[in-house]
Formats: C-alpha cells, structure tokens, sequence
C-alpha cells in the first residue's frame, strides 16, 4: 500500500481513535507474504538522470519523506504505533519541518525481507525520496542497507535496534532513533550486578538475532557464576512455555531476565505466573514483555515484572507530558515506547532541516543530522554518538496497579549503557 499526503495538518484535527492490537515486535519477521503493491502512475517517480547527482534538490518546494511501517501482517500495530506518532508531530507542526511542507509518502513494509526490502527499492528508486524514516523489522534495514548507502539517503531507523548497524554494516547515511539492542540489558545489569537480593539469574529469549543481542548485552555487565541458565525458546512457534519454567525452577535462580514481545509475551509471563513462578523468582525483562496492548491481555499476571525501558508515559519532562495528553486524546490510548520514538524521529528531522542553510537535498539533510547536537525529545535529552545510534536515558519501570488499572510505573533511571 503507497499513499501519499500533501494536504496540511492542523491544529484543530477531529479526534480519531486507534484499538489496540496485539503482535511480536523486534528485528526478525514471521510468515510470508506478497510484495505490497505499487501504484504504477509514472508521474509519482520523477526521473533522474544516470549521471546525475544521487541527491535530488529540493527548492522551495515540500521536501518528501518516505514512511516505511508495517501496515499488515504480523507487526501491523507496531507500525502503527510508529506511524501515530510521527503523523502526530507532523499534524501539530502544520505538516512542516524545518519551516518546509512534507510530502509524505507512506509504504506497507509488510511482514517479510521480501516486502520490506520491496519498500525500501520503491521509495528510494521510484519515489526518490529525500530522507526515509520507520522500519519496523531488522531484516528489512539489512537487507536495505545497500540501498541506502548506494542511494546516498539519509535514512532514520527508529525500532530496529540490530546491532550489525554499530559495526559491519553502518553506513554514514544510517541513523538509528531506537536503540541498540544489547542497551536495555547493558543498562540493567549494571544495576543488578551490584544488588545482592537480586542473587543468580535465568536467562531466557526467542531464538532469533534480537533474542542473542538482547541476552548478551546482559552478558556484558552481569557476573558469569552468577548466571545459572540460558535458553532460547523456538521464535513464533512456541506457545508452551511449561518446559522452560521448569528448567527455570530447577535452576535455583532468584531472578529471570527475560526478552519476549507481543504474543510470545502475554504466553510467557501469564504462564509464568499460572506455574507459581512470579512468587518466586523476580521478573525482569528488556522492555517489551507489558509494553502497551500486550498488558492489557497479560493483566494481573503481570504484577511485579520489572522492565529497562528507553520510555514510559510517566517520564516528567514537559515535552512528554504534553506528547502524552495530545496522544490520548487523539488515539485514546497510552503511547507506547514505538510511537514515542517515532515522535522524536520527526522532531530530530526538524531541527536538522531547519539547520540547512540553502537547497535541502539528501547531503544536506544528511550532513544536518550530523550537527544537531543535543535535542529534548520525550524520551529525554537526545543526541547521537559516533555509531550514529541515539544516545538516551535508560529507566526501571514496574508494573503495578494504579487507580487508573494496570501501569508500567517508573521506579528508578538505570545507569547508561
């Protein structure tokens, strides 16, 4: 699905509510499915010559952001979430950044490499964006990093955390707005390491890339004789976790640290704690296991897990309490850490393109982004370090019951990663 929006956001909008779904999250995809579909209308591809500069120039004309999110299949509501709120931001802006329109171009990333990487070709190739944001799964940034790079586009990843994008695959046109993902683990267990109570660890995670990194960044600040076990449960496929709490049990371990999303989260912590286990040994987790819709499926089954998380809506800084009022009034639900990152993904684009001083062309944004130092976004104070990935606070959240019902309510900041 391609659709494109050039009218302009008000401030005034009519209110529209969003139901929330449940889906796995993170960096691998599930299933398969066909190539989302093209709109074949050849005057929405402008044509570039071959020995043309890569980066197309933008006068005063609106500068064209390419929005790739899932928007069917498996991770459909975490790209809607992230697509919340960037439009979000847009609509109170006037639908400008940096003082420019946006022509904003929208693309279904789908639920495989196939389609998103089909995406990727057709918003950089057809659509010739200037600059491309979202990208929900890690296998559509690596298999579109070529593209990228080679297309010279300033792209802003903000939920895929793969940590090939600090290494062997960065790219000076790759920005990452999300995380690494071994951050939530680094951050934790500096923390625990030096907790007594916390005692020896269980270690558990699906068996997919982003399952590996988040353990391992763990790994990194945890004692090693203090971990008893470490397993990783099929990813997708697995809807009995019984045999994996009974190893946790067997263990002796005080405390888990787990990583699971959307449907393998509300099977592991409800059975967790129908096995007797959440009595037992503390629950904490790197973020996604209560966030949004899935907690409302988990209910009280999830009293007392403890997640390191880049974002809560209980974060006080003005920027969020605003974010968060606007937010509910406008989609009727609590943002999630995906729409927050996708908020301040606009916001970092608009203070690099209003730092551009002349035409706003790929380079130009580009080099912006490099520039902008230090922005407060509703995560906190932002800014990119020399991987180009976002530097942010880490913070302990709990889920708890509050007088407005079940609540990840933040405990603490963790220290940086």
């Amino acid at each position: 699905m391609v659709t494109r929006t050039r009218a302009v956001f008000t401030r005034g909008a009519a209110l529209a509510s969003a139901a929330l779904l449940v889906v796995a999250c993170g960096g691998e995809s599930l299933g398969s499915g066909a190539a989302p579909p093209v709109d074949d209308d050849s005057d929405s591809a402008p044509q570039v010559d071959d020995d043309s500069d890569p980066a197309p120039q933008v006068d005063d004309g609106p500068v064209k952001v390419g929005l790739l999110v899932a928007k069917s299949g498996t991770f459909a509501a975490v790209g809607r979430d992230m697509e919340n709120g960037f439009t979000l931001y847009l609509e109170q802006n006037d639908n400008m950044l940096g003082g420019r329109e946006v022509e904003l171009v929208t693309v279904d990333e789908g639920e495989t490499p196939q389609t998103g990487v089909a995406g990727v070709n057709r918003l950089v190739q057809q659509d010739a964006v200037d600059v491309l944001v979202g990208v929900v799964a890690g296998p559509t940034a690596i298999g579109g990093r070529d593209i990228f790079d080679s297309g010279q586009v300033p792209t802003l990843l903000a939920n895929t955390g793969a940590v090939a994008f600090t290494d062997e695959l960065a790219s000076e046109w790759i920005w990452r707005t999300s995380q690494d993902n071994r951050e939530p683990g680094q951050a934790l267990a500096q923390k625990l390491a030096e907790d007594d109570s916390v005692g020896d660890v269980f270690l558990i995670a699906p068996d997919y890339s982003s399952g590996y990194e988040m353990l391992d960044g763990f790994k990194e600040h945890f004692p090693e004789d203090r971990v008893v076990g470490e397993v990783y449960t099929p990813f997708g496929t697995t809807s009995d976790f019984s045999g994996y709490l009974a190893q946790i049990r067997s263990s002796g371990a005080d405390s888990i640290y787990s990583f699971f999303a959307g449907a393998d989260a509300i099977n592991f912590v409800t059975q967790y704690h129908q096995f007797g286990l959440a009595d037992e040994v503390t629950h904490y987790s790197a973020g996604y296991v209560t966030d949004g819709p899935v907690l409302e499926a988990q209910g009280d089954t999830a009293l007392g897990v403890f997640n390191s998380v880049r974002y809560n809506w209980d974060f006080e800084n003005p920027e969020n309490q605003a974010f968060v009022s606007t937010y509910v009034e406008k989609f009727d639900g609590l943002p999630t850490g995906f729409a927050a990152s996708m908020y301040d993904t606009a916001l970092i684009l608009d203070r690099a393109i209003s730092e551009v001083d002349g035409e706003v062309t790929r380079a130009a944004i580009n080099e912006a982004l490099g520039n902008i130092g230090t922005v407060s976004g509703v995560r906190g104070e932002l800014s990119f370090d020399e991987t180009r990935t976002i530097v942010q606070g880490w913070h302990l959240t709990e889920v708890q019951q509050t007088d407005d019902g079940l609540r990840n309510v933040t405990i603490e900041p963790l220290p940086n990663p």
